[in-house]
């Protein structure tokens, strides 16, 4: 899934997802998830399948489970692996002609 909303804890809606090296010239220090509304930080990933857990107070392996909402969009709830607290969710376009296994 290739994410292109978040849900904006800010705005309280499912919301365009904008993604920035956290600082421009050094991507090995992250990636921030922000909501492209309001600006809202959803998540910082540090590398591949890493994200920062402010539960953990670390950088911590990260897990996506996929969900599937009602709607046009499917989902992913991104996990920290070691304390499973939830970081953000993260939506993406369905892929049109791929059928459904609810819809048969």
């Amino acid at each position: 899934m290739d994410a292109t909303h978040i849900y904006c804890a800010a705005c309280r809606a499912i919301r365009p997802v904008e993604f920035q090296r956290l600082v421009a010239d050094e991507p090995a220090l992250g990636t921030a998830a922000r909501c492209a509304r309001c600006g809202w930080l959803a998540l910082t990933m540090i590398g591949e399948a890493k994200v920062y857990c402010d539960v953990c107070d670390e950088i911590r392996p990260a897990l996506l489970h996929e969900y599937r909402p009602a709607g046009l969009l499917s989902g992913g709830l991104v996990r920290c692996a070691v304390c499973y607290a939830s970081r953000a969710r993260l939506y993406g376009t369905k892929v049109s002609g791929e059928p459904s296994s609810s819809r048969r």
